[in-house]
């Protein structure tokens, strides 16, 4: 016996093969995953002083910004200077090398830079890097 063809365009198709559609959309998510952790200090607004001879790329470290309006964003996140000393602190507890980037606007006065580091210092953390922009970029 043969098998079985549909005779006419009238059947109706029981089954929906969803596999491809999941799939989908588990690479969608994973791509939004990895872009919004980029995009998340990407986003707040520091004008970064120049550098001729700054390095191509940061090491792994926490990221803390110092924008023109004075506030600090640790990993993106704002928070005040007392939060951001108990999660460096933390950091350092759980790893002796823990690093920090800091980026601060070119317009902030030099006592404020001075003072983040001395925050930064006062957590314990021993290996700093000051965030710049690449001259000509």
């Amino acid at each position: 016996m043969a098998a079985a063809t549909p005779d006419s365009e009238e059947e109706i198709m029981s089954s929906i093969n969803i596999t491809p559609l999941v799939d989908i959309f588990l690479v969608l998510l994973i791509i939004f995953m990895i872009t919004s952790s980029v995009a998340d200090q990407t986003s707040i607004p520091v004008n970064l002083p120049k550098a001729a001879h700054a390095g191509s790329e940061a090491p792994k470290a926490s990221g803390l910004l110092v924008d023109k309006d004075h506030r600090l964003f640790l990993d993106g996140e704002l928070m005040d200077s007392a939060r951001v000393a108990d999660l460096l602190k933390a950091a350092v507890a759980a790893d002796g090398e823990h690093q920090v980037l800091l980026g601060a606007d070119q317009d902030l006065p030099y006592r404020e830079v001075v003072q983040v580091i001395d925050l930064i210092r006062g957590a314990g953390v021993r290996k700093y890097a000051l965030r710049v922009a690449r001259a000509g970029a």
